[in-house]
């Protein structure tokens, strides 16, 4: 049992584990709901410090997940606490129901075009409102990613975001979906890092292939996103707007608030619409076909 500063929660099972902590789907004993608690990893050989710089950041989580509650998209965070005496923190969070993007992926590699499109057009959405609240994401990624059963999607861990026009001292993200901004000592990281890793993912999911897969980071500069050519058949647009959003250069992309939505909007499914015969499941189109934004 874990008592929070406003309930108490019983651990019903594990749901899975991360870098700095593992996730466990729990009841809320005061209202009878199940919740996601993110725990941190219990303390074996790290030093003091480091397990405090763990604290730091789960921390930081929490209060920027409650500077965010607004946005749809990101599960909202609804306790907290920490075990006795050993410190470690927790976090009471929204449970989302649904499969990570990764998943997904495995069960419909290639992802049809439509499906994968709608997913980086949602995740726009969530991360203009990001953006707009002065915070960057710095690890979109298939893992933090989650599509509901409904259709919708959800951004998850706001652990390592970044304040916009912040100075990151220590490289962030993960690789293959880092900007290479990311990985550049006392580098400023702005909205346009999260843009490069939505067209890492939209490769990922139309090509299963990452670019500057066999680039080392930090980058020179002088790499190309597919030295060999794109294998995967795309169309035109897309693949052209795929390519800016990893351009290495942070200055080409274009940005999720004010660019990014008017290039996806002719290529997202009409509202009314039917869905495919071979539509992936859960499907990602349900959010515009059926006009679930509105709701």
């Amino acid at each position: 049992m874990l008592n929070g500063r406003k309930g108490c929660y019983k651990v019903i099972r594990e749901l899975g584990k991360g870098g700095m902590g593992e996730i466990f789907v729990c009841r809320d004993m005061a209202v009878g709901r199940e919740v996601a608690i993110k725990l941190q990893t219990a303390r074996t050989f790290d030093l003091t410090t480091d397990y405090g710089h763990y604290s730091n950041l789960m921390d930081q989580e929490c209060k920027r997940m409650l500077d965010i509650l607004e946005i749809r998209g990101i599960p909202k965070v609804f306790d907290w606490g920490e075990i006795g005496r050993s410190g470690r923190r927790f976090l009471v969070m929204e449970l989302v129901d649904g499969v990570t993007v990764a998943q997904w992926i495995e069960e419909h590699e290639p992802v049809p075009v439509l499906a994968a499109v709608s997913v980086i057009g949602q995740l726009c959405d969530i991360l203009a409102r990001l953006h707009t609240k002065g915070y960057v994401h710095c690890d979109v990624t298939p893992k933090n990613v989650m599509i509901q059963f409904d259709g919708c999607v959800r951004l998850l861990d706001v652990g390592i975001s970044a304040v916009s026009g912040a100075i990151r001292e220590l490289p962030c993200g993960s690789r293959g979906y880092a900007s290479p901004e990311q990985y550049v000592p006392d580098a400023v990281l702005t909205p346009r890092a999260d843009v490069f890793a939505l067209g890492a993912l939209l490769f990922q999911m139309v090509a299963g292939e990452l670019p500057y897969a066999d680039a080392e980071y930090p980058f020179d500069g002088a790499e190309r996103a597919f030295p060999a050519g794109l294998r995967a058949v795309m169309p035109d647009d897309l693949r052209s707007l795929g390519l800016s959003m990893v351009s290495l250069d942070p200055r080409e992309r274009p940005t999720v608030v004010d660019e990014l939505p008017g290039y996806l909007r002719p290529m997202l499914p009409a509202f009314g619409s039917a869905p495919s015969p071979k539509a992936a499941k859960p499907d990602p189109t349900a959010y515009y076909r059926r006009g679930l934004w509105r709701t």
